[in-house]
Parts: C-alpha cells; structure tokens; sequence
C-alpha cells in the first residue's frame, strides 16, 4: 500500500469576476469598516467581504462589546487642554461619528435629555452609563453586539458600499507580483474580486501571508468566547455561596497542581473560592473539568452574576480565555480551540445547574460564534510599531493617529510604514493584521483609526493610480484632518507644518 502524497497539484481553472471595483476590504470588523467608508467617502468604488453575515468582528458577531470604543478617551472627570493626548479629547473623524451612532441606536436611547446629550459631547462620549458594553439593564455585550452591527451596515449602506457576506477571502490575485484583488470562496463557487488596492483587515493577515509578505507570530493570543446564562436567581446564587466555607488548603494546593484556581470573574466566587471543592470533586468523578489543556495552552473560565433581566429572565455572563502558547494561525490549532472553548462553558453551565443554587433552571442563551483574539498572526509592515518606540516616546514624520498607554502613561506616534507589506504592491493592512501585540494597539479606539487610516489611503492611491508606498503622507495627513481626525497634538502638527 502506497503512502498518500503529502502535496495535490491543483488545476488551472477559470474563475468568474464578480466585482471590480477601486478598494476591495478583506473583514468586516471594526477597522475593515472604518476602512471602507473612508474609501467610500473619498470616491472609491468599495466592497467588503466577510466571513459572516453580520458586520462589526469582535463587536459584533463576537459578542465582545465592552471596553470598546470609549476606551481611554477623555474622561468625564478630566479637564479640557488642547495640549491634552488624542485620546484625552476624543477620536474625531469617521470613528466618532460611529460612536455616536451607536450610542444613539442603543435601546432606551430616547430617553436621552439634552442634559445628557450636552454631557456626552462635552467629554467626547465618554459618560458612565452611557458606554458601550455597559448599562441598558443587561450585559451590555449583548445588547451593543447587534446595536453595533447594525450601525455598520447602515453607515456602509449610505455610504454606497458594496457588501459580499457568508464568503471566504482565499488567495489574493497576483498581477506582475502586485496584489490586484482577491479570490473568494462563496455559495456560488469560487469567484474573483478584482481591486485597484486590497486592504487585509482580516485580523490575522491572511491576505498578506498568502500573497508572500513578512508576517509574524504572537503564540499567547489570549483566545476566548463570550457566554451568556438565563434563568438565574442572583439572590439564591450569593447566599449559596456565603454559605460555602473557604477553599482549604488541600484545595488551593490540589488546583496549584493541576494549573489554576477556581473560575474568577464574581466577586463571590473569587476571593474565598468557595466553589473550589464542589469543582474539585466533579473533576475527580470525572464529570467535569474546569480547565482543559490543549498541547502547551490551558483554557480557562469567567463569570459575574448581576441582577439583569430580560423579560423577567435573570442573566449571568462571562467568558473564556487561553494561557500559554498556541499558534492560532494552524488551522488544526484554531480548531481544536473552537472544540475546547464551547464544550467547557457547556460543561460550565450543567456544573451550575448541577450543583449551584440559583442555576437550577439557568441555560446557555448565547455563546460567540467564534474564537476572539488578542494576538495570532501579524504583518510586519516596513515600520513595525514596538514596546521600545512607546517607552521612547516616538514621533514619526509618516504619522496617522496617536496611541497612548494609559498603565506606563506613555503616548507613541504611529506610522503609516505600520500598514505597509515589505516587498509586496498594491494592498494596506488594517487592525490587528498591522501591528504585532505588544503596546496595545488593539484597543479599539486606536483600532478604529488604524482602519479610517487604510480606508482613505486607499482611495487616495487608487484614484492616483500609484502604489501604497508612493502615497505622498502629507496627502494622508491632510484627508485626514480634513475628516475630522486629530492625527496628533496641535504642538506636533505645527511642526509638521499640518497646522
């Protein structure tokens, strides 16, 4: 009996165009649409594809809705300054008009007062109870998710955007070496999008990797899924648990060796552990297991148990997550992931429901589609932003928005060299795809300008019919100021000669 051969030769076949358009945005995530509305704003014919049917990524069919885009913008406690940070006076541009959308299309929006709504601008819409992720009577995730993507598609759809959902990007489409659209794999079979610019905001640059430019790994993603229980009693819930003596020693030393310590997350759960040993015993019975391994990763979980109702229906949420390594860029890895993650928060809610009082009658109502992720696979574009550049305080001539670390209380420019492929013509990276996970670019704020950035970049060189690397930045630096986005301090466009 023959070994299998380890590699299939394809055929040449032919492949339909569907599109041709100027700008062709790979994910409909935050920073995917940020990016097709500024090319769209600026006459590009655009489209976007996306593997779901939802648009908003991880604040939208990901469920991950908190800590979301008012994150370290001005505080309502804080004083004006025009010498303040950037995101110490809010986003401006295409990013804070979004923002507003949401907050305005949140339900019970329209019991906002003028009182209020003086408020929200006055500190750039960042008003406790006003937040996305938060307030609304219920976990804020669930709400925002669905608030969230309908504002995308309501904005893309004003906007003239073309949309092709429920398709997969596959290989880019390579004219004399250039990036000059994309392959997609749809319910019709395989089809061609042709682009003048391709901008990969697929959150693990699988358009670039795939079209041969450098690219990195972070091997500590941090994966996880957000979940949400119904049915809880909170009071029954809390008196439970005061009831429960403290883990024991023995306890806390038998979690020490198998990895980890009870789920924390509930302030009634996480101080004294009073779960522990109920966790303990169903682990030795074999009924459930509360961490799982998966090679050199442990998964992990979290919960809070709040007074939410929906309906009468009181909720719980909380969500996974991953320590140690794993290379969430290997197909059978993301897999076996996707396996782990859904089947412990299942064993997690029959565990409740088992044992806890207050979950007697409490079900899974909603779980992530998919895995979210602080890390993976990234770009490493000509300039790839690090930890150095932010301790140094950088500035950068090249510069597209602003990003500061309010744990070192240090601020970085960064550059629009972050969102150029080494050696490769005609795409843009855009959100986690352009940037390794170090300084926290990821955070959604600085996300959202990542991806207005691409957006008009790539309308500006596909009018002028030039290449990404050939864009003249102060072309940028001025559309972008023009929309509204403060790009840097005043003191550092003045000596750019931008002010």
């Amino acid at each position: 009996m023959t070994e299998p051969a380890a590699w299939i030769d394809e055929p040449a076949r032919r492949v339909p165009v569907a599109y041709d358009v100027d700008v062709l945005v790979a994910g409909g995530g935050i920073a995917g649409t940020m990016a097709a509305l500024a090319a769209a704003r600026h006459g590009a014919r655009t489209l976007v594809i996306d593997r779901f049917g939802q648009l908003g990524g991880n604040i939208g069919p990901g469920l991950w809705g908190g800590g979301t885009l008012h994150l370290a913008l001005k505080s309502s406690a804080g004083p004006a300054d025009e010498e303040q940070l950037l995101n110490r006076v809010g986003l401006g541009g295409i990013p804070e008009e979004f923002h507003r959308r949401v907050i305005y299309a949140r339900p019970h929006a329209d019991r906002i007062t003028p009182e209020v709504a003086q408020a929200l601008e006055a500190c750039h819409l960042n008003l406790d109870g006003y937040r996305m992720g938060t307030g609304g009577g219920l976990p804020g995730y669930l709400v925002d998710s669905q608030v969230a993507s309908h504002v995308a598609l309501e904005m893309l759809t004003e906007a003239g955007v073309e949309l092709l959902l429920s398709v997969y990007a596959g290989d880019p489409i390579l004219v004399d070496g250039r990036v000059r659209g994309i392959f997609v794999e749809s319910k019709s079979g395989r089809l061609a999008c042709r682009a003048r610019v391709v901008v990969d905001a697929t959150g693990e640059a699988d358009i670039a990797f795939r079209a041969g430019a450098p690219t990195g790994k972070v091997t500590n993603p941090n994966l996880g899924l957000y979940y949400v229980l119904g049915g809880v009693d909170p009071e029954a819930y809390q008196r439970f648990c005061a009831g429960l003596p403290s883990a024991s020693a023995d306890d806390l030393a038998w979690a020490a060796e198998i990895g980890g310590t009870a789920p924390a997350g509930d302030a009634a759960t996480a101080t004294g552990q009073p779960l522990l040993p109920l966790l303990r015993q169903a682990w030795e019975a074999g009924e459930f297991r509360y961490l799982r391994r998966v090679d050199q990763a442990v998964v992990r979980l979290s919960m809070k148990v709040g007074a939410a109702r929906a309906g009468g229906l009181c909720l719980a949420d909380g969500r996974t997550g991953t320590g140690g390594t794993a290379d969430f860029s290997d197909a059978r890895m993301v897999s076996r992931m996707e396996q782990e993650h859904r089947e412990l928060v299942y064993g997690w809610a029959r565990f409740l429901q088992r044992h806890v009082a207050g979950f007697a009658d409490a079900c899974l109502l909603n779980v992530s589609p998919y895995l979210n992720a602080r890390g993976g696979r990234y770009l490493r574009g000509e300039y790839p932003l690090s930890g150095e550049d932010l301790t140094a305080q950088r500035t950068f001539d090249d510069v597209i928005y602003l990003y500061h670390d309010d744990k070192c209380g240090r601020s970085c420019e960064v550059p629009y060299r972050l969102l150029l492929p080494r050696g490769v013509d005609g795409m843009l990276a855009a959100g986690r795809a352009s940037h390794v996970y170090g300084p926290n670019l990821r955070a959604r704020c600085f996300t959202l300008l990542n991806g207005q950035a691409a957006g008009v970049a790539a309308a500006l060189c596909s009018r002028a019919g030039i290449e990404p690397r050939l864009l003249p930045v102060r072309e940028l630096q001025r559309s972008l100021l023009a929309l509204g986005s403060p790009v840097t301090n005043p003191r550092r466009l003045r000596e750019l000669g931008l002010a």
